[in-house]
């Protein structure tokens, strides 16, 4: 991709090296230093200013996540400019958040780019033109990126590496533009060996206060975890109650290698929006203790030197306390590496220029924090470049012109030099670089654009060791200015309100407000209506709390997204669950990038019917010592019905449906037990189980015996739904049981 300062493996010859100095006398047992790391979600100076706090407390954390709209918006925020720079003169690192979209592998509909793409190569157009608007918008407050939604399997089948990659070049994107850069990738849970040097930290957890006291797949650690540099590691932990939970956290992080750490009381939806009362025992309980000053680390070695990277060896220390190694790129720390005993270490450099002369020192750091002084510094010089340059790319083609985003294709550029290639293209907008993409990609989608604003592309290339071709000739573009959202629409009957609209910009946010009393004065105040609910993309939410405030509940059970085909949002929702004074419905539909805030130019009044049919009612569970029974009214003509079990009342467990996680579901007359990844749809009939016992008239009633409910807990959680294939209708309370 571009001048690479990655560290992936270059080859597997390790050179011997001087032993270590003497390893120091026995010390105190160290205690692990971590440091505590905020995903700081939640707005500069608010009520309260949670950005002041942590910038202004005695006790400070390390490293904050800035998250402006889920990245970094399309312009600068002069609250946030003040707020990352403060942040960062008080020593704090501020890493700028960026959505990587598992890249689009998952398939999924909410995977998508802003301009609705699932293909790879648009999803790395998206995250580098994220990662340059950070660094533009807020510069040298800005420490490193953040890669949230990230892979966690190395590749889409055994042996491939496919997906790992795609994380360790976008790591190498940012830290061949920004020397000493940290990046952070967040699969939430523990991923696979290979993305140890895909990023320079893992968010290898992330959940509840239970779910983290006992880890269950797929929150389970990898065994790699046990022996990595613990500064390589972040856990978050959300949902602890109280300073003594705290304590149990801190304790079993430290257990866990981790040294990064975050805990908090608060809880989803966004459990993420504001500090917990108990910040500053925190910190200090996050500090290490004990350890010792590890002995100053040999000289290292290179070897593999090229145009642009080279690695790094020394001999690992003997000394058991020395748990990893910074490593110094002049006066720049560019990244860590494990203590890899008995074998010798190595650090994999790129990002350099070809034919300079750099200079490398390695620090060792022992799990207290205490670290040695840097050893004798390496000097090494790089290869030559190339003897030819890479043929000038074609002109590039504009097509496919929208209103923030165009498509640019050239015909490839060639090298002549034997064993040489076409590594990158760099895509220039009005002469500066936006991307850099790899050799085999001569196409690419750009967004991100301003309406009505003309703009000029050129394109180069450059080989394998950074000699660069001439730019291209210019293609120039305007983009277009179209009515932002059109076609709005509302209809209803005795069972359901639907909402249509074309969205012709690339939204983040995009809205349906809903006033259910027909008066301005009660719920929201939105475009001349008082809206009780609300729906964010594919979540209903209900208006909480005073008029003035922006707060919204979940509707539990509702996924009214029907389809969002090429900008045509349609939403359906239970007539039943919008709950009003008054027949008359006003709607308003809105559409949000972060930046701009764009209304449908009506808002549309819809009569509702008088008494809404209610899909599902009357649902009752009871269980005993043998039997567990589950009733409910069925008010529709269904295919399948299903009561959906969950036996540990843990949601991270089981099958993920309206706030329950289950580990067993009833589909007609059959008992299934969740089997599998937890986000796969695989089940396992129970054998001899028929739960069915009666349905006359939709009022269907099932048993099943306690002994084959197998669960860590004696309270169930039970979901009732049922689908015909189109609908999909929840009862709209969950309901507790508890084992006698």
């Amino acid at each position: 991709m571009r001048n690479l300062r990655w560290r992936t493996l270059l080859g597997a010859t390790l050179l011997a090296v001087p032993l270590l100095a003497t390893t120091p006398a026995h010390a105190a047992e160290a205690v692990l230093d971590q440091q505590v790391a905020v995903p700081a979600y939640f707005l500069p100076g608010g009520t309260p200013d949670y950005w002041s706090q942590l910038t202004t407390a005695t006790d400070k954390p390390g490293v904050v996540v800035a998250n402006v709209a889920n990245g970094p918006g399309n312009s600068v925020k002069a609250d946030y400019t003040a707020a990352l720079s403060a942040a960062h003169a008080a020593g704090i690192k501020v890493i700028g958040y960026v959505d990587t979209g598992y890249f689009g592998t998952t398939g999924l509909a909410a995977n998508k780019t802003r301009l609705g793409s699932l293909a790879i190569e648009d999803w790395r157009a998206q995250i580098q033109s994220d990662i340059n608007k950070w660094y533009q918008f807020y510069g040298s407050s800005i420490d490193g990126i953040f890669f949230d939604q990230a892979q966690n399997a190395c590749g889409p089948t055994s042996g491939s590496e496919t997906w790992a990659n795609l994380y360790r070049e976008t790591t190498a994107y940012v830290k061949a533009y920004h020397p000493g850069a940290v990046t952070i990738a967040n699969p939430g849970v523990s991923p696979a060996a290979c993305f140890q040097n895909a990023a320079d930290i893992l968010v290898t957890f992330e959940g509840s206060y239970g779910s983290y006291l006992n880890r269950q797949d797929p929150y389970l650690p990898s065994a790699w975890e046990a022996t990595a540099d613990p500064k390589r590691i972040w856990h978050l932990i959300y949902d602890v109650p109280d300073a003594a939970a705290l304590a149990t956290v801190i304790s079993t992080s430290k257990a866990n290698n981790a040294g990064y750490v975050y805990v908090t009381d608060d809880q989803l939806a966004n459990p993420w929006d504001k500090l917990p009362p108990y910040m500053s025992p925190e910190v200090t309980a996050a500090k290490g203790s004990g350890g010792a000053v590890p002995a100053t680390p040999a000289t290292p070695t290179a070897s593999l030197v090229k145009a642009t990277s080279l690695r790094l060896s020394w001999t690992s220390a003997g000394y058991p306390g020395v748990v990893g190694y910074d490593v110094y790129q002049g006066s720049v720390k560019i990244g860590t590496e494990a203590n890899r005993t008995p074998s010798a270490t190595t650090f994999d450099v790129g990002g350099l220029t070809a034919a300079t002369a750099y200079s490398f020192t390695v620090k060792a750091r022992d799990r207290a924090g205490n670290v040695s002084a840097a050893g004798t510094a390496l000097s090494v010089t790089t290869s030559a470049l190339s003897a030819s340059t890479p043929t000038v790319p074609g002109t590039p083609v504009a097509s496919n012109v929208g209103p923030t985003s165009v498509k640019l294709t050239w015909a490839a550029s060639t090298d002549s030099d034997s064993g040489d290639s076409v590594a990158f293209y760099d895509v220039f907008k009005n002469g500066v670089r936006e991307l850099s993409v790899p050799g085999g990609v001569t196409s690419v989608n750009l967004g991100g654009m301003a309406l009505n604003t003309s703009y000029s592309f050129t394109v180069r290339a450059r080989d394998t060791t950074g000699r660069a071709s001439a730019q291209s000739a210019a293609v120039a573009v305007t983009t277009t200015n179209p009515v932002p959202v059109t076609g709005a629409a509302a209809t209803s009957n005795a069972t359901t309100e639907t909402y249509t609209a074309q969205f012709n910009l690339p939204y983040s946010g995009h809205h349906v407000f809903i006033d259910t009393d027909a008066n301005y004065q009660t719920g929201w105040s939105v475009n001349t209506i008082g809206a009780e609910y609300m729906i964010e993309n594919n979540t209903l939410l209900r208006k909480t709390g005073a008029a003035a405030d922006w707060s919204w509940s979940v509707v539990a059970g509702v996924s009214p997204l029907v389809s969002d085909a090429n900008g045509l949002y349609q939403w359906s929702v239970p007539a039943s669950v919008l709950t009003g004074t008054g027949n008359i419905h006003k709607i308003v539909f809105h559409g949000t990038d972060g930046d701009r805030n764009d209304y449908a130019p009506n808002v549309i009044s819809v009569t509702t019917a008088a008494n809404p049919i209610v899909p599902i009612d009357d649902t009752a569970a009871t269980i005993d010592a043998t039997t567990a029974t589950y009733t409910a009214q069925f008010n529709l003509p269904y295919t399948s019905y299903h009561v959906f079990i969950d036996t540990d009342a843990d949601y991270q467990t089981g099958w993920s449906v309206n706030t329950i996680g289950a580990e067993y579901m009833i589909e007609n007359n059959t008992l299934f037990q969740k089997t599998g990844a937890a986000t796969a749809w695989s089940w396992s009939a129970v054998a001899g189980v028929s739960p069915l016992v009666s349905s006359t008239d939709g009022l269907y009633q099932w048993s099943v015996p306690v002994s084959a409910l197998t669960g860590t807990g004696n309270t169930h959680k039970i979901v009732f739904h049922a689908t015909d294939g189109t609908r999909n209708d929840y009862a709209p309370t969950v309901i507790t049981v508890t084992k006698p």
